[in-house]
């Protein structure tokens, strides 16, 4: 798939600026949100061919449902397309399983459109999926690095839009798989969408992402003897907790945190956008002296972000559109995942105010492992040559320990004074002849990779499919443990 940048629209974030000082002002339920009472939704007729996609177990929602207008509301696990058609006004929703795009007036359906092409799962460039608004529309939006445009362009978040079929300035179409993340639609069906929506019209992209039923591991062997203040292994499919102490305490994460600086720089900037940092950002330890400047693409300075976790790359990518904006989007979107425990007030970690549970970061690790995998793999990654636009090249190694070493698909560390060690872990291993994803997460260890190695240790080894023969009938029943809501 090809790569197209959509420039960030500058007239698009002024606005967005001037909407959340007014809803700062009048005290609209936090800076980015706005709330969805009950008496909003209602379960609406499904339109066509949509049935197919509600989960069996799903049910209307029975409380008011917290939606962001500006930042993605991630928290879908239960929630339908049928379940947010609001009962007045006007809302569209994608719905990236089947690749159709909806049209709702006061409740009822109004039009259906096949989508063309989303972002491809896996990639930086997969569509976010959650709740939106339209923050801008442009007849002809300008793709300044992909050099292509795209008509009846309207920009729901960052850098993903609802658009036509993009072109080149000479004329000629793209392909049908070219796309930077967007939803693409064919150009008539994008022009009526467009006449349809308004500014801050709601949209919500429908991708749930869920994995087959598995059944519930058993566990063969006693508790691990773990020296953290706090973990938690649970299993990223089922949400079973198997084993955890003290899993919703709030304690300091360190640079665990750049696991989500890397998630929002990766929604807001365009991987494709040009960065000047220190030459010293780029060693390990980071060298304060060498000030030299070297610029580079966005996507490659996640390497040094995330695999030797520089503060100062840190810094300066939330720089881009400012430290206190970027922190926000940093919180929202840990609203947006469920974690409602987790505070962010810097993006590196430094401060002993970055805090989190194991639970909350476990909702992290499922949300990148099942959307943005590429952060996963670039912390799994064990040395990295990124090159400056001057033709410099700069080796990044690892630091994440024992995250590159399998079954380990990726993870973060983090080690501070006030924190100790930290770390968030997500494992890949095989159970009888089905592959199993666990997350481990230690917090308020002594030693990070001693205690993340013992609990991988203890999960592979004692992790069963089937129940052990047994003469007792009480013990052959299916194990019960705690479930987090996926």
């Amino acid at each position: 798939m090809s790569r197209i940048d959509h420039s960030f629209d500058w007239n698009g974030f002024g606005f967005f600026l001037k909407v959340t000082a007014l809803c700062l002002a009048v005290g609209v339920g936090g800076p980015y949100g706005f709330l969805y009472a009950q008496s909003y939704i209602t379960p609406a007729a499904p339109p066509p061919g949509l049935v197919a996609v509600q989960a069996a177990s799903a049910a209307p929602t029975t409380a008011a449902v917290v939606l962001s207008s500006t930042t993605p509301q991630r928290v879908i696990k239960t929630l339908t397309i049928v379940d947010t058609i609001p009962k007045e006004g006007k809302f569209i929703a994608a719905d990236l399983v089947n690749m159709k795009l909806y049209l709702y007036q006061d409740g009822a359906t109004t039009a259906e459109y096949p989508i063309v092409t989303k972002g491809k799962p896996g990639t930086p460039w997969e569509t976010p999926s959650g709740f939106y608004s339209v923050q801008t529309k442009e007849k002809e939006h300008f793709s300044t690095i992909g050099k292509v445009y795209m008509p009846y362009s309207m920009q729901f978040y960052g850098n993903y839009f609802i658009h036509g079929w993009t072109y080149y300035p000479d004329g000629t179409l793209t392909s049908a798989t070219f796309s930077g993340g967007c939803i693409k639609l064919d150009t008539e069906d994008a022009e009526k969408v467009f006449a349809f929506a308004d500014l801050e019209t709601k949209v919500f992209v429908y991708d749930p992402k869920q994995a087959d039923p598995s059944p519930p591991l058993v566990i063969a062997g006693a508790n691990p003897q773990i020296n953290a203040s706090a973990y938690l292994v649970a299993d990223m499919d089922t949400g079973d907790v198997y084993v955890e102490q003290n899993a919703q305490e709030k304690l300091p994460i360190a640079s665990v945190t750049k696991l989500m600086t890397a998630l929002v720089a990766n929604e807001v900037i365009s991987f494709d956008k040009k960065l000047s940092v220190p030459q010293g950002y780029l060693t390990n330890p980071p060298d304060q002296n060498d000030t030299n400047e070297k610029t580079f693409v966005i996507g490659d300075l996640l390497y040094p972000l995330l695999m030797q976790s520089s503060n100062g790359i840190a810094d300066s990518l939330a720089s881009y559109y400012g430290q206190k904006g970027f922190v926000r989007w940093m919180n929202t979107t840990a609203r947006a995942l469920g974690m409602a425990s987790t505070t962010y007030v810097d993006t590196s970690g430094i401060s002993s105010e970055n805090i989190s549970t194991p639970e909350d970061l476990f909702h992290l690790a499922v949300y990148l492992a099942n959307k943005k995998s590429f952060v996963l793999k670039i912390t799994h990654t064990q040395i990295k040559t990124i090159t400056a636009e001057d033709g410099s090249k700069y080796e990044i190694e690892n630091v994440n320990a024992p995250a590159d070493i399998p079954p380990f698909e990726g993870g973060k560390v983090g080690h501070k004074t006030t924190a100790q060690d930290t770390m968030v872990s997500v494992l890949s291993f095989t159970v009888g002849s089905d592959t199993r994803r666990v997350a481990v997460i230690v917090l308020g260890s002594n030693n990070h990779a001693q205690d993340t190695k013992h609990l991988a240790d203890w999960i592979t080894n004692v992790a069963k499919q089937e129940i052990p023969q047994t003469a007792c009938a009480a013990c052959a029943e299916p194990p019960q443990y705690r479930k987090i809501e996926l």
